[in-house]
């Protein structure tokens, strides 16, 4: 297993870059998920260096080969180069400690091995150095190779999830992902992070990230499941549950996810979570109008209207489509403004979410004869 397979794309990329630190005299090594993956044979073309310096030359030289512009992100320094084929992180090895449980670290300059220590789990404690000649023999101090034969989720040192617990949502991801078990002790150290407190702390806006990247997973059921028998789960949302849905976007499966708590607990679960806001607005849109039985005013998004399709049944072909109704219609007909213009609208609307109204006519020629009626009375 210590052959690393990697995409055809990436190798010109390896050279480029090695033979750019030779010439600066900076030791840049590929390491983390992304020589894990090529030991496992995945074609994977989400790279991730480590330099021994500035990584900013490095991230530099790569966006002029892929013909994009570094961005800086983060507070450590990273720069990354996303182009249509890949995406590559650049950073300085760096040493972390934590001043408290849950806090974000506090970093230092650190030789390799030291930044190798500070990850998550041994697969992913592994680095290949960059010459002109590509890549060169793997290094891996902690036996991540060894983990990666007997298929184990291995944490570095056992205070690992009392430092960081989100770790645990990675570890989740990683066991379903690859099918692999976890190493003896670490559920109930990471049952220990949770029971000490340590996990509570963890901010609204982290958990929500990590929440998204297992959303994220090709089926996160099965993390999700773990999460929740650990009770990591219960830390977004004491009843969150999941349910098998044809989502395959995070948007999507956290929207389904807020549905099955109901309306008032699905939206203060979205307004809980530091979320883009166009998605929180998306979502709060779909949680309540099942509550309202109401056909929305505007357009919904492709995937929110399917999301709601998928989950209330009995709505008719008509209901998630924009409301047909508004309030030039009314007026139209001579209806004098007033209170009765929102009634008989929100009438209107959950006439069409009921399937009441199939189009815009059967609309118009309700209205007339309700209309009428009002006239008449």
């Amino acid at each position: 297993m210590r052959r690393l397979i990697m995409p055809k794309k990436a190798e010109r990329l390896l050279r480029l870059l090695g033979a750019e630190a030779a010439r600066r005299g900076l030791p840049i090594y590929l390491v983390g998920g992304c020589v894990r993956d090529w030991l496992l044979g995945r074609r994977t073309l989400d790279l991730d260096f480590a330099v021994e310096g500035d990584p900013a030359p490095m991230a530099l030289s790569c966006g002029r080969f892929l013909g994009v512009e570094p961005q800086a992100f983060g507070q450590f320094g990273t720069q990354r180069v996303v182009s249509r084929e890949l995406r590559a992180d650049f950073a300085m090895t760096r040493g972390e400690s934590y001043p408290e449980p849950a806090s974000l670290p506090v970093v230092k300059p650190a030789a390799l091995r030291e930044d190798l220590f500070r990850r998550d789990f041994t697969i992913n404690a592994m680095a290949a150095p960059l010459s002109e000649r590509g890549l060169g023999g793997i290094i891996d101090p902690y036996l991540g190779i060894e983990d990666l034969k007997s298929r184990t989720i291995r944490i570095l040192h056992p205070a690992s999830f009392r430092d960081d617990p989100t770790r645990v949502f990675r570890a989740a991801r990683f066991l379903c992902r690859f099918s692999f078990r976890p190493a003896a002790g670490s559920v109930e150290l990471a049952r220990a992070a949770l029971e000490q407190g340590h996990a509570a702390r963890l901010s609204r806006h982290r958990l929500a990230q990590e929440l998204l990247r297992v959303l994220e997973e090709r089926s996160p059921s099965c993390a999700l499941e773990k999460l929740r028998s650990w009770g990591y789960l219960q830390l977004i949302h004491p009843r969150l549950r999941w349910r098998e849905m044809p989502f395959r976007e995070a948007g999507p499966r956290l929207a389904a996810l807020a549905l099955g708590l109901g309306p008032e607990e699905g939206q203060a679960l979205i307004r809980s979570l530091p979320i883009e806001r166009a998605l929180a607005r998306a979502i709060l849109e779909i949680v309540e109008l099942p509550r309202r039985r109401a056909s929305p005013q505007s357009r919904l998004q492709p995937w929110a209207a399917r999301v709601l399709a998928r989950s209330c049944r009995g709505i008719g072909a008509g209901s998630l489509r924009p409301r047909f109704l508004g309030g030039d219609d009314l007026k139209e007909l001579g209806l004098v403004p007033g209170k009765a213009y929102g009634e008989i609208l929100e009438e209107a609307a959950r006439r069409q979410w009921r399937g009441q109204f199939k189009n815009r006519g059967q609309a118009l020629r309700w209205l007339a004869a309700r209309a009428k009626k009002s006239k008449s009375a």
